[in-house]
């Protein structure tokens, strides 16, 4: 596949290498001929605002600059967090609405338990997940509460 958007049932996106990625969704599985940064900035396009906008607006609701999560489409508040930095090539992205847990496999490894009971391993400490967690959930709340102030 040469093409793709997040959407409702993105579990998250692996990177294979530079110009390759995976994706987990509910119920399929399947290799997409983009890098993970590249989905997220073309989603965040087609949802109506740039990477760079989004990232902009989360470094202002959060008050932070590095790992920021991201709303990528407003109305559904679909939200995706990075493990690493966006920059980095081990970078996983996780979808916040679908994620249901984690559990440690090892220091850099850790399994994802995403709602529909579906799981993935992957390089990197449980604990950077569970900040993530809370940074996203941080960012939807304040989120909410600018809307309700409109």
């Amino acid at each position: 596949m040469d093409y793709y958007e997040i959407n409702a049932d993105t579990l998250c996106i692996l990177p294979i290498d530079e110009k390759t990625s995976f994706i987990y969704e509910k119920e399929d599985n399947f290799i997409v001929n983009m890098s993970c940064i590249e989905i997220i900035k073309r989603s965040c396009l087609f949802f109506g605002s740039s990477y760079e906008g989004r990232k902009n607006a989360s470094s202002s609701l959060l008050t932070a600059t590095y790992k920021l999560p991201i709303i990528i489409e407003e109305s559904n508040q679909l939200i995706f967090f990075p493990t690493n930095s966006s920059k980095n090539l081990k970078c996983v992205w996780i979808s916040y609405n679908n994620f249901e847990g984690v559990d440690k496999i090892s220091k850099n490894f850790s399994k994802v338990y995403f709602k529909n009971n579906n799981k993935v391993e992957i390089e990197v400490a449980s604990n950077v997940i569970i900040n993530q967690i809370i940074r996203s959930n941080r960012l939807k709340v304040e989120f909410n509460k600018r809307k309700k102030a409109v």
